[in-house]
């Protein structure tokens, strides 16, 4: 899955809070992003510095924030929207909309896989389900995709790398090509495993469907 990265602010960088292994695999993809614009969920700020990458704004309730990190957005001039504590989305949602907001057609999101809750994962996965633009989900090791009926979803493999289909509702007419196990017209219901674990076996891979939602996922076990 090679997303052709924009070169514009059309594309959005959305850092979580989740930490993040900086494999050489994710520099080579954040330094294909050229001035995107960043937008850190509350402790995603961290992580962001923890990158190398200062954010454009912070947003959230700010309730895990460290001083540190205050005092050098402060020291940076970076501005923060601040919301209360009772609301009723998570500072990686509002995060999402900001960037939105501010004309993204296009998102990376950082820090939202892994970590030690997984309540807040599983909800930043299914959440990528109802955007109107287009979100990968990104660490050292993984790329995560939604596909949608209408689209076709076509990659150069990298060496090594592991594919799964996982289907977000059920996907019908699953079809694929350049994989070890290839579906033809397949129906994936969802909490199906039948498309995990599958592996690249052609220079290109190519996977569509009639109807549903998959969540396309690479996990890159040599991308350290």
């Amino acid at each position: 899955m090679e997303p052709a990265f924009s070169t514009t602010r059309a594309i959005s960088l959305v850092i979580a809070g989740a930490h993040v292994v900086l494999t050489p695999r994710l520099r080579r993809r954040l330094e294909a992003i050229d001035r995107a614009y960043v937008v850190a969920a509350d402790s995603g700020a961290r992580t962001a510095f923890g990158l190398e990458i200062t954010p454009d704004v912070v947003v959230g309730d700010m309730d895990s924030i460290d001083p540190d990190t205050l005092r050098r957005l402060h020291d940076e001039g970076v501005p923060l929207e601040h919301h209360s504590r009772d609301k009723d989305a998570t500072d990686g949602d509002l995060a999402i909309e900001r960037a939105v907001q501010n004309g993204a057609r296009e998102l990376i999101l950082l820090g939202f896989l892994g970590g030690p809750r997984l309540d807040q994962e599983l909800a930043s996965v299914l959440l990528t389900a109802r955007l109107s633009v287009e979100a990968t989900l990104l660490d050292g090791m993984n790329e995560c995709r939604v596909l949608r009926a209408d689209r076709v979803l076509k990659w150069q493999p990298e060496h090594g790398e592991i594919i799964s289909l996982i289907p977000l509702e059920t996907a019908r007419g699953v079809c694929t090509r350049g994989m070890r196990w290839p579906l033809t017209d397949a129906v994936l219901a969802r909490g199906s495993t039948q498309g995990v674990s599958n592996e690249p076996i052609a220079d290109q891979v190519r996977v569509e469907l009639d109807s549903g939602l998959l969540m396309v996922c690479r996990y890159f076990p040599e991308a350290t």
